[in-house]
């Protein structure tokens, strides 16, 4: 089975561009248009950490923490560089072949691999030391959480588990049964004070209690429908968010909806496909949708408060906010500017000439994106 489910994801990827980045016969993209006034932004500076062309880089989002950025490519090479100006501060082997980015926190760095390796490190001057080491069966496609005294990891084969943050030991271990197609990715655990929560490829939203692992509550936020495998997924793959108790998550082919966090209780759906993961203020969330149109919606209704379609089609990232603007990144490499108000265009600047996958970074005033070559780049206003 684990067999015809990697052969049935090659296949999707054929057919869906928007995860793959290659040929599609989809509408061509959004022209860019003239900005009047534009926000003056500059590059800060651009650096290769050599992510790699492969497919599978798509989900190498970097890790930021303190004034530093955690990269790692596909070969393994993890990287330390400083957000202020760009510069390597260490490079560490770590011999395995990941398909996402490094977790972690001030106190240790978990990286991951497509054979279900997990490996948590200690910052050292000038590189890394291992404190553990586990192995699953199953490729981990999500970026391991630690929060605590656990670390959450998520595996492609529909497994949960809860690791001690100690010496990697299994505390628990959940289990949902995978369909027989769905999306490469998988969503991001999101821990919700007692709670872990987790989206699974049948539209399921799950909360397990974390001291044991024990279902707290199940919700469905999207059912399959249609005649085709591919007309019925509904993975609930992006990152989720929460807010005031609330979480707001989406699906793809399926809806956007908040959940109450302590009940499972559905406040509000409305028909909606991304991938991608969602941003937040204290009134509205902002995504970008399967199609490249970029949305503002009412936090406590679902309706919408704007709606852009410049960049239709152009493969928008996630957005990202920072201070009253929001950013997104495209399929050439172009980062663009939008007030959150009303989602006027502001600015846009280029900084490489290939397509960003990853959800833009905020550090500061700068905000740092990353292409499928592995160019980190930094960007803020003049």
């Amino acid at each position: 089975m684990s067999r015809l489910r990697k052969l049935t994801t090659i296949v999707l990827l054929g057919l869906l561009a928007a995860c793959s980045g290659g040929e599609d016969n989809s509408e061509p993209p959004a022209l860019l248009t003239t900005i009047e006034d534009s926000l003056p932004l500059d590059k800060n500076w651009v650096v290769d950490i050599r992510a790699s062309s492969s497919r599978a880089a798509y989900r190498l989002r970097p890790l930021i923490i303190g004034d530093r950025a955690y990269t790692i490519d596909t070969g393994g090479l993890m990287r330390a560089v400083n957000l202020s100006n760009g510069r390597f501060l260490w490079r560490h082997k770590t011999g395995l072949e990941p398909i996402t980015g490094a977790g972690g926190n001030q106190q240790l760095l978990i990286a991951t691999s497509r054979n279900g390796d997990v490996i948590a490190y200690r910052e050292l001057e000038g590189g890394l030391e291992i404190l553990w080491r586990a192995r699953f069966d199953s490729e981990i496609r999500a970026t391991p959480v630690v929060d605590g005294e656990q670390v959450f990891v998520r595996t492609v084969d529909g497994r949960l588990r809860s690791l001690s943050v100690e010496d990697g030991s299994q505390q628990w271990l959940v289990s949902r049964r995978v369909p027989a197609l769905s999306l490469t990715g998988n969503s991001t655990p999101l821990v919700a004070g007692q709670l872990v929560i987790s989206g699974f490829d049948d539209g399921k939203l799950i909360a397990y209690d974390r001291s044991n692992g024990k279902t707290r509550w199940e919700t469905t936020i999207s059912l399959p429908s249609g005649r085709t495998e591919i007309e019925r997924l509904v993975d609930l793959d992006g990152r989720f968010v929460i807010r005031d108790g609330v979480i707001y998550v989406v699906s793809f082919q399926g809806h956007l909806a908040a959940v109450q966090a302590v009940s499972g209780d559905l406040l509000w759906s409305r028909k909606f496909s991304s991938y991608q993961a969602i941003a937040i203020d204290n009134s509205a969330i902002y995504l970008s949708a399967e199609d490249s149109d970029l949305w503002s919606i009412d936090r406590r209704t679902g309706s919408a408060f704007w709606k852009q379609d410049v960049l239709h089609a152009r493969k928008i990232t996630a957005p990202s906010i920072i201070g009253d603007n929001l950013v997104v990144a495209d399929y050439e490499g172009f980062q663009h500017w939008f007030a959150k108000a009303d989602g006027k265009l502001l600015g846009r600047v280029r900084t490489t000439h290939s397509r960003n996958f990853v959800q833009p970074l905020v550090w500061g005033e700068a905000v740092v994106t990353l292409d499928k070559f592995g160019f980190l780049a930094s960007v803020s206003i003049r």
